[in-house]
């Protein structure tokens, strides 16, 4: 792996700023707290994100911002990355946001999580480091800050042989063994589970043996009720057959009986009728011989000549109604002519004008009102003997209607006279017929008879056979159904063995599994107890030794190219760094600040290469950062720091430091200065 450039906005010091990365030593110098440091947390953050309780978003954001982003661009082998994180700053914390990464340009939107999963995945770190706080691998392999390295090296020796497991992955072999005790704890309870399942074992064997035997029994009874009960279910049917032909027979002579009855009141019922319709008939013919019919009268002439005087009537009526109008209306103008002449006469001056009345005009209206008069009278004598006239015309014609009437009774009674005695005729003819009928029905009903007779005598004895055979089914029937329920009795007894029987039988096979499990689980756990938990503990510490030797001897090497010949230092089995001076062993905390930055370098190189041999798949091992690995180094130090550089052979070394020397031995440098609170990059 190897970082090109990176970009930060709103990072810590940073405002807005790039640094490119060359191949080689490059070396971030500056005063202290200049910024040098934050770039390489920037690193750590856009590879991995922010790790909870290492690097926190409130730690990289810079005060009164609300956003702020990094983007790494590296290569691997002949591909190009880019990630970009970026972070935002809400009410309550600094947040990460979602970002991307570019693939040979080609670009992936990711949330924080995917884009940690698809880093681990190209630098090839173990994927179970996506769900850690803290990143073993690249901060033993890559990037230590100084002060975590000493600090390991001051640890308890039980918290550092913890560390390095993690950092080489042993503790899998803890966790293993851990496992298989928890493993181990939950094969014994199955075990105990499996035992409890097998405590009735021979008692269900038992009841197998049992319920087998009283299946047999039960068989072989019921082989001897099947032949008896075939026997009386072929007489029940034999018998069931006869009695159905006796039955039929029975049937037959029941509804002969019963039509020999019919038959009978028929015959009694239509000699009553013919009794009957001989003495209707006597009856009838004395009456029609009694009857005296009276002479034809012609209805329509009289009814013709009613309507006629009743036309004439009712016209005679309305002219006499128009006469006395008439009279009525004459007599009226009389009185007025009478009144107007009475007026006249005694009247003086006109009502009008008020002028005298001469006796001439007066004698002139009288003489007219006197004509009139004349002639209404001689109209009223007119009219009055039309009136008399019509008056007599209406009795005659009310006279005549009269007889008229008479003559339609005497016509109506001598039709219903004739009606009567063509009732009788009719009658005398139908009860004729009917005695004829009748005659023929009573001989037809007597040879029925006679028939249904001769068919009954041969079925006297039906009914007496038909109850023998009645009581034989019977007794067959009772005997069907002993035999019926006893082999029901024994048909539902062998089902239920079988059931039961089944199902001991798949009890005892499931047992039989249970058993086989059990036993597999008793020799599973012998092998993870007596075999498998050993081993672990074998292969941990042939691991733990070979990364012991290799780790120390390494160690030994840089310690000796960093600090002068009169010391020698190793480690002992916690992994702890021993310095001999002059022949006697000396604490770490012991040693000088320069000595103890030396021995904190010769532990990280070490370490980062036994890693390195250790984890194949590592994609990073060509890179290193150090943080002020020189701190407290005398100028025979620095010198030797060239030679340990170079005996690295590594593809890019990234340093932090503000020791002038070593930027002459640096293939680039990068200046960083901090003016006003913000950092600055120079070249």
């Amino acid at each position: 792996m190897q970082l090109v450039s990176i970009a930060l906005k709103n990072i810590r010091s940073y405002t807005n700023a790039k640094i490119d990365f060359p191949t080689g030593i490059v070396l971030l110098s500056g005063d202290i707290g200049s910024g040098k440091s934050t770039i390489l947390l920037a690193v750590e953050f856009a590879l991995f994100g922010i790790l909870r309780g290492e690097l926190s978003g409130n730690a990289l954001l810079r005060n009164g911002t609300q956003e702020g982003s990094v983007e790494l661009s590296f290569k691997i082998k002949e591909n190009n990355y880019t990630i970009k994180r970026a972070l935002r700053r809400t009410k309550k914390s600094v947040e990460q946001e979602a970002g991307y990464l570019l693939i040979n340009g080609v670009k992936k939107e990711a949330t924080a999580t995917e884009l940690k999963s698809h880093i681990l995945d190209l630098l090839g770190y173990p994927q179970e480091l996506l769900t850690k706080t803290k990143n073993f691998v690249f901060r033993y392999t890559v990037y230590t800050p100084q002060e975590e390295m000493k600090r390991i090296l001051l640890e308890d020796k039980e918290d550092r042989v913890a560390i390095l497991r993690k950092v080489f992955g042993i503790d899998k072999y803890e966790k293993i063994t851990q496992n298989a005790s928890f493993y181990t704890k939950s094969l014994r309870e199955r075990k105990r589970a499996f035992d409890a399942v097998l405590a009735d074992a021979e008692e269900k064997k038992k009841q197998a043996e049992e319920t087998k035997k009283e299946y047999g029994e039960s068989s072989e009874q019921l082989k001897l009720i099947i032949p008896q009960l075939d026997i009386a279910r072929v007489q029940l049917e034999d018998s069931k057959k006869q009695l159905l032909k006796v039955e039929e027979q029975k049937q037959k002579t029941e509804l002969i009986t019963r039509e020999l009855h019919v038959t009978k009141s028929q015959v009694l019922s239509k000699q009553q009728q013919q009794k009957q319709v001989q003495t209707d008939l006597i009856t009838v013919s004395q009456q029609l011989a009694a009857v005296e019919l009276p002479a034809k009268i012609d209805v329509s002439a009289l009814t013709t000549r009613n309507t006629e005087l009743n036309q004439q009537l009712l016209e005679n009526e309305k002219s006499m109604r128009l006469t006395t109008m008439k009279i009525a209306e004459l007599n009226a103008l009389k009185k007025q002519a009478t009144e107007t002449t009475q007026k006249i006469t005694s009247l003086a001056k006109c009502p009008t004008c008020l002028q005298e009345v001469t006796a001439d005009h007066k004698h002139q209206i009288l003489s007219t009102e006197q004509q009139k008069m004349q002639k209404i009278d001689e109209n009223l004598v007119e009219h009055s003997t039309l009136v008399k006239q019509s008056e007599q015309v209406l009795a005659q014609l009310k006279t005549e209607l009269e007889q008229l009437r008479k003559q339609e009774q005497e016509a109506a009674v001598a039709k219903v006279k004739i009606m009567h005695a063509e009732e009788l005729a009719k009658r005398k003819n139908n009860l004729e017929l009917q005695n004829t009928t009748v005659t023929k029905e009573v001989q037809i009903s007597t040879e029925r008879l006679t028939q249904l007779e001769q068919q009954l005598a041969p079925m006297k004895n039906v009914e007496v056979e038909y109850d023998q055979l009645r009581k034989q089914t019977e007794k067959f029937g009772e005997e069907e159904r002993k035999y019926s329920i006893q082999h029901s009795t024994l048909l539902q007894k062998e089902q239920h063995l079988a059931k039961n029987l089944k199902m001991l039988e798949e009890e005892l096979g499931k047992k039989k599994k249970v058993r086989e499990q059990l036993e597999k689980t008793q020799h599973l756990h012998q092998w993870l107890t007596d075999y498998f938990v050993p081993l672990m503990d074998v292969i941990e510490k042939h691991v733990m030794a070979k990364i012991h030797h290799e780790f120390n001897a390494l160690f030994q090497q840089w310690f000796s190219m960093l600090v002068e010949d009169v010391m020698t230092a190793r480690l002992d089995e916690t992994f702890t760094p021993i310095v001999q001076q002059n022949g006697y062993d000396t604490a770490v905390e012991n040693l000088s600040g320069g000595e103890r930055t030396a021995c904190a370098l010769a532990y990280r190189l070490a370490l980062n290469k036994t890693i390195n041999s250790f984890i194949s798949c590592i994609k990073t091992r060509d890179l290193l950062i150090l943080d002020e690995p020189t701190d407290g180094f005398s100028t025979e130090q620095l010198d030797k720091m060239r030679d340990v550089l170079d005996q690295l052979h590594l593809n890019q070394i990234i340093m932090v430091s503000h020791e002038q020397k070593i930027e002459s031995f640096a293939d680039k440098v990068i200046h960083v200065n901090k003016t006003e609170h913000t950092s600055q990059i120079s070249f």
